[in-house]
């Protein structure tokens, strides 16, 4: 409005970060002038680099890209319905205001149990897995994934885990290393001002028939979990070495069982560049973390392989 009125110089911040109530979001100011005004801001090769932008001043800062921003958002052209995904399939148009390439993001198919064939069939060509309606795989990961979230997974926030979903039911999901075992032992020990809580992870597992046993000490038993995997791989796998976690979350799915409710937890990682997220479900906190946890690392390795060697049956993987 301030422009329409002839305002000539506008001033913001990426994804409007700045003093207690946030500066305008140059990430939202800059499309809505070029490309709903007409205003010649910046350069078309250089809008196309935003989303790139926005994600990397997040990281900078060490925030979580805001999933919810306007053409930026991971979530800003997602679609999950059947009859949705069927018309965005057919024309975007239809329910995308502009192409998210011009603004460097890109169409998200969200997946869900109430996902039909088309979301299966969308979801599997953003991950580059080229399928036919008819192919039975189809129907087995629909299947598939309705029985998980039955069970509380849930893929709509944890796209690598469904990406990995999708490769073992077609048959090339590499297993960079296999799992022997897992144990954690915790220490509440009574300091003079605090508890101090103290947590031993004793990890095996196997890579290339050679079998590793590592043992980390964490502040937590999933710290200490995390750092007694990185610490057994990272001899096998130097790139593991720039893998952290971002955001650990866990959801109570039925809280009338008390202490045995069954746990939902969504663990993402990031390699500096891109971010994912895997999930794990037990009744067992320690066991859902584990799973959430091995997910993670396994697809960080499948993003560093696609990059280094990609194979035609392997997408470009970008964020997930």
């Amino acid at each position: 409005a301030a422009v329409s009125e002839g305002a000539c110089m506008v001033q913001g911040t990426i994804n409007g970060y700045g003093e207690r109530c946030g500066n305008a979001n140059l990430c939202s100011v800059i499309p809505n002038l070029q490309l709903k005004l007409g205003y010649s801001c910046i350069e078309d090769n250089q809008l196309a680099r935003l989303t790139q932008a926005s994600r990397l001043i997040s990281e900078i800062v060490n925030l979580a890209p805001n999933d919810h921003a306007a053409f930026v958002g991971r979530s800003a052209f997602a679609h999950k319905g059947g009859i949705h995904v069927s018309a965005v399939a057919k024309n975007p148009l239809t329910y995308e205001h502009i192409q998210p390439e011009q603004i460097g993001n890109q169409r998200r198919i969200v997946i869900s149990d109430q996902s039909g064939l088309s979301n299966v069939l969308a979801k599997a060509r953003s991950f580059g897995h080229d399928l036919d309606k008819k192919d039975p795989a189809c129907r087995e990961i629909l299947e598939r994934l309705k029985d998980l979230e039955n069970e509380g997974y849930q893929f709509e926030a944890a796209e690598a885990s469904f990406d990995l979903l999708m490769r073992d039911a077609l048959g090339y999901r590499e297993h960079p290393f296999e799992l022997k075992g897992c144990q954690i032992h915790c220490d509440m020990l009574q300091g003079v001002r605090k508890p101090y809580s103290n947590s031993v992870a004793t990890i095996k597992v196997s890579v290339n028939n050679q079998d590793i046993l590592e043992v980390a000490e964490g502040n937590g038993p999933v710290s200490a979990l995390d750092a007694a995997l990185r610490k057994a791989l990272v001899k096998f796998y130097p790139e593991i070495a720039d893998f952290h976690l971002t955001d650990y979350k866990v959801r109570i799915l039925d809280g009338a069982a008390g202490t045995s409710a069954k746990t939902r937890v969504l663990v993402e990682s990031s390699n500096g560049e891109e971010r994912w997220t895997t999930v794990g479900v037990s009744s067992n906190i320690l066991e859902a973390s584990y799973e959430a946890v091995v997910e993670g690392i396994e697809y960080g390795l499948l993003l560093e392989s696609s990059a280094k060697t990609p194979l035609s049956n392997s997408p470009a993987l970008k964020e997930r």
